[in-house]
């Protein structure tokens, strides 16, 4: 920057000052513009390709929220995401294949920090119309927790973060898991889904992944007297700093959280 003015970004000031004591300290103030202007472009320049790894609830209604509204502020970031339950999400962080994680359920899980990061609650959910009478008795003959054990019921993989804390709130309920039938284990949610509404079995779903079935007729939300099954989605963070592209795309997503969860379906009703 020369004595006889000033630029900044693209343009060029030019003090015209008598006192040489005011234009060097004009100067000064111009050359820590140009700092700040210098450091907003860096703070723009974010590009690369962020590993993340996600449950498949999360990966499916608020990855891809987040990087459309990143990706809007930095075009030349790109996103490689992997799908996998929580448990291989967090797998994956503790060898350091991934950058970030987002998972289901957890509370702790060694050599990783988890942090929360949106609400959930996980609701029983059968078909509007069953057509075995046995299974319609049971499901309208529902009293307790404990009656579980009398149903059909349709699992996630073991492993699986909702399955997980299915499996914790029903412990804690007192309700035997010997006595759960099982016979029904798949590891994806679509699958699931078509067989619940096919009215073959009871599944547990996340609120945000079965509002539109709900809304659409497709399922019914069944009402057990009882505790409420809630989690939390969590940030698998690693051990160490967070820096980089992975920690700006975690502090863009926290930056947004309340628009995420306005934009996305909203905790179901009570059923009838």
């Amino acid at each position: 920057m020369g004595s006889n003015g000033a630029k900044c970004g693209a343009l060029h000031f030019a003090p015209l000052l008598p006192n040489t004591h005011l234009r060097e300290r004009v100067q000064d103030v111009f050359a820590e513009l140009e700092e700040i202007w210098r450091e907003l472009d860096r703070t723009r320049e974010v590009n690369g390709t962020l590993t993340l790894a996600a449950s498949t609830t999360v990966a499916r209604y608020f990855v891809p929220r987040i990087f459309i509204r990143f990706h809007h502020y930095h075009p030349a970031a790109a996103l490689h995401l992997i799908v996998g339950n929580t448990e291989e999400v967090l797998d994956r962080l503790r060898q350091q294949r991934v950058g970030l994680g987002l998972v289901e359920g957890h509370q702790r899980s060694p050599g990783v920090r988890l942090e929360q990061f949106m609400s959930d609650e996980i609701v029983p959910v059968c078909a509007p119309r069953i057509p075995d009478p046995k299974l319609r008795r049971a499901i309208e003959g529902l009293k307790s927790v404990r009656d579980l054990e009398a149903l059909p019921l349709i699992w996630r993989e073991s492993g699986s973060g909702t399955r997980g804390v299915v499996e914790s709130v029903l412990k804690d309920s007192r309700v035997n898991p010997k006595k759960l039938v099982q016979r029904f284990e798949l590891g994806n949610t679509e699958a699931i889904k078509s067989l619940v509404i096919a009215g073959l079995r009871v599944g547990f779903f996340s609120c945000w992944e079965i509002q539109q079935e709900i809304a659409t007729g497709l399922g019914r939300q069944i009402n057990i007297p009882g505790p409420r099954i809630q989690r939390m989605f969590s940030w698998a963070l690693p051990s160490g700093e967070l820096g980089g592209l992975p920690g700006k795309v975690y502090q863009f997503a926290n930056s947004i959280r309340s628009e995420l969860s306005t934009v996305s379906v909203r905790p179901l009703k009570e059923a009838a």
